[in-house]
């Protein structure tokens, strides 16, 4: 029996054990920059609309490092192997894509397109589920970080209130209700994405209650 065949094997699963560790601490830098965007992104909720810009403005330099963060995994995947490993940054990626999402929507109030996606975080969206020849952002990952921004929305809309922005649910209310609308289109076949587009309602229903809220108190028309 010839030994070498087994040496070489070896080899070849020594090379791979290493690569999973290099995608694991790119990809745990990559939260890293997450987590510090998400701190930063987080004062929008407790300052007025009038004040958000500075907040966008503050989280710029994260969303630079967030692109090279991603440069650096994707620097480690092949496209015959990106599948074999996309679960591992999957998560990832949806975070960073919802923190791009919400800061769109803070500066603009409107929806992140998949070429906003490509523009921040450096990477096109696979929005025409072609064959990979390199690395990409998924739609489910693009779609995923969309449905996070309904529980932005709705803790926006109650912390508008608390900094007597009392206007502003009733715009955050029409964008839900257009956006929820829009994603009723869809027939979503993966799992986890329809269970999370599920709890989308619950978001809505907390918008609404500030509404009615308001309303009552006659502080709204």
């Amino acid at each position: 029996m010839d030994v070498q065949v087994f040496v070489d094997l070896q080899d070849k699963l020594d090379q791979e054990s290493t690569l999973r560790e290099d995608i694991k601490n790119a990809i745990n830098e990559l939260y890293k920059t997450c987590r510090l965007a998400s701190a930063k992104l987080a004062k929008a909720h407790a300052v007025p609309k009038s004040q958000t810009q500075e907040v966008t403005d503050a989280i710029k330099p994260q969303f630079e490092t967030l692109r090279q963060n991603i440069s650096t995994l994707a620097g480690l995947i092949q496209p015959v192997t990106f599948y074999k490993y996309h679960d591992m940054w999957t998560n990832a990626i949806q975070s960073a894509g919802s923190l791009v999402v919400f800061a769109i929507y803070l500066e603009s109030a409107r929806l992140a397109t998949p070429d906003d996606i490509q523009a921040y975080l450096g990477y096109r969206v696979n929005t025409e589920n072609a064959n990979i020849t390199e690395f990409v952002i998924t739609l489910e990952e693009y779609l995923n970080a969309i449905v996070s921004l309904f529980n932005e929305l709705s803790r926006l809309a109650v912390n508008a209130v608390i900094v007597n922005d009392i206007q502003r649910p009733q715009e955050i209310s029409t964008f839900a209700s257009e956006l929820y609308a829009g994603f009723q289109l869809l027939n979503l076949k993966n799992d986890n994405l329809r269970r999370r587009f599920d709890s989308i309602k619950y978001d809505i229903k907390k918008i609404e209650e500030v509404q009615y809220d308001l309303r009552v108190r006659g502080l709204i028309a």
